[in-house]
């Protein structure tokens, strides 16, 4: 195999960020770009810091990352290779944010805001989030895209008094629960959460580009923190033509 320092990145020894993080972006990224076909051996643990100047710890490091991520995987013996892209989507079934389980996963997330906005609840937001007369919600509208391909129509409601100012916060690309965490302080441990099969309307045709109407997964969830209290309500419509959503239940 030729050097894959030759087709990735180069590493930049005066960045912020760890120089095992930016190797294994660098692997990642021939991965997800598919410059490293499936099944393609990698070089040896020598080979790679060799090839890209770096030490057999940094190297290891940036592989283990990459096997929980499910990018790659090991044989005793024989080496690391480069697993199919994981399809199974297990959000649904964590209180981890869609992006955050997509990022875990070594898969690239797009979110474009449609709408972002302070305004009354409607009936169901303010029955689901325990509003009283006169509460407001930061309301969103969200288009969301994994590896380039459009996958998620949403729109949340969180109290507009647990969140001051989210209206006015950049949220383009970037993971709600990200910033609800950072700059809020607010954490999800649980969440209620339903499923159904839906036809999409000509409008939601329109903005996940479906050239004719496919059965949608519709997810329904209201997201608790630890006191109790309903931080987010969320109606999500999902494509599943590509993808399947995974649930893991314990006794």
């Amino acid at each position: 195999m030729n050097s894959l320092a030759d087709i990735a990145p180069l590493l930049d020894r005066n960045a912020e960020s760890p120089l095992w993080t930016q190797f294994r972006d660098s692997l990642r990224g021939l991965i997800l770009n598919g410059e490293l076909a499936i099944g393609a051996k990698l070089p040896t643990e020598a080979e790679l810091g060799e090839q890209f100047g770096i030490s057999r710890i940094v190297v290891r490091e940036a592989l283990a990352d990459l096997v929980r991520s499910g990018l790659i995987y090991k044989i005793k013996g024989r080496g690391a290779f480069v697993s199919a892209r994981e399809r199974d989507e297990d959000f649904v079934s964590t209180v981890l944010g869609f992006s955050d389980e997509m990022e875990r996963k070594g898969r690239t997330v797009r979110t474009q805001v449609l709408v972002q906005e302070l305004r009354a609840p409607t009936t169901p937001e303010a029955h689901a989030l325990a509003l009283a007369e006169g509460d407001q919600v930061v309301a969103l509208k969200r288009l969301r895209s994994v590896d380039g391909e459009l996958q998620l129509l949403v729109e949340t409601a969180i109290p507009a008094d647990l969140a001051p100012g989210l209206h006015r916060t950049r949220l383009e690309n970037r993971s709600l629960y990200d910033v609800l965490r950072r700059q809020y302080g607010l954490r999800i441990v649980r969440a209620e959460r339903w499923i159904d099969a839906v036809l999409p309307d000509a409008e939601t045709c329109r903005l996940l580009e479906l050239a004719t109407p496919e059965a949608l997964l519709r997810i329904e969830s209201i997201a608790y923190g630890p006191s109790g209290r309903p931080l987010e309500h969320y109606r999500a419509l999902h494509r599943c033509a590509t993808s399947r959503l995974h649930v893991q239940t314990t006794t």
